[in-house]
């Protein structure tokens, strides 16, 4: 998306008669939209990105993206789905969206406008054990805190930690950015 929106940018901006530097330097100091692949921090080695990305298409865009910017690096995603009845009825999809992933951590669904009914039907464990079947290191830890503390553990140095859904997820990037400026 970025890539097109710069390219869109450029030609614009020559369309309007601005000169090539000026264009360039616009888009060197654009500074990004909020949640949309936003960079949280860089501590000790490790890179927090952020972004609102909650439907399936918009994961593997964004993961393909990462990992095309940075091959070797290993990419852990924290996602949150958002409402149990898109989780249900786009599961087979949320779980085939995590190939670029090296580890996916899953906690609880995000609750919001969907009926006590529909919360019965699907949850994220399910949505863990799909993903695992696709081929992929996948966890559920149902809260934000117990995410933070397993990745206090796991992380090394160059890994890229992800946090992706449109619920409060962006949370565990900042408390996991505190943390590594604590230790």
């Amino acid at each position: 998306h970025n890539v097109l929106n710069a390219l869109a940018c450029i030609s614009v901006g020559k369309i309007l008669g601005i000169g090539v530097e000026k264009i360039k330097e616009a888009i060197e100091t654009f500074p990004g939209v909020r949640r949309r692949c936003e960079i949280v921090g860089k501590e000790k080695g490790i890179l927090i990105i952020d972004d609102y990305g909650h439907h399936p298409t918009e994961i593997k865009a964004t993961l393909s993206s990462l990992k095309s910017v940075f091959p070797k690096r290993r990419l852990i995603v924290v996602f949150q789905p958002h409402q149990y009845s898109r989780t249900r009825f786009l599961l087979k999809d949320f779980a085939s969206s995590f190939t670029d992933a090296d580890k996916v951590v899953v906690p609880d669904i995000y609750f919001v406008r969907d009926s006590l009914k529909e919360k019965k039907l699907v949850n994220a464990e399910i949505l863990v054990d799909r993903i695992r079947k696709n081929g992929k290191e996948a966890l559920y830890l149902p809260t934000f805190e117990e995410i933070v503390e397993y990745l206090m553990e796991i992380l090394r140095k160059n890994d890229i930690i992800l946090t992706l859904g449109a619920g409060p997820v962006d949370w565990v990037a900042k408390r996991l950015l505190e943390r590594l400026r604590e230790k």
